[in-house]
């Protein structure tokens, strides 16, 4: 598969858990391009699982993606829904 996207380009990949989107971002992405709900989630809270934690979790990765953006740097959000909006 190949997939052109332009340099400074923020990707959101949505869909339910288990549905492939963070599996098919590893595939076509750097592992620094990629933001990842849960990940951010097991930052702020030590498990990826705590949905206690969302909100910080999110409020993280808003700031890591303006960061990156702002550097000019291609993003790619991986997230369950479109709950970062």
């Amino acid at each position: 598969m190949k997939i052109t996207i332009p340099e400074l380009s923020l990707v959101v990949l949505i869909g339910p858990s288990g549905s492939g989107k963070s599996s098919f971002g590893r595939k076509l992405f750097l592992p620094t391009e990629v933001v990842s709900s849960d990940a951010c989630r097991g930052l702020v809270s030590d498990n990826e699982n705590e949905q206690a934690a969302t909100n910080d979790a999110f409020d993280l990765l808003h700031t890591i993606v303006r960061k990156r953006l702002g550097r000019g740097r291609l993003t790619v959000i991986d997230a369950p829904s479109a709950f970062f909006f």
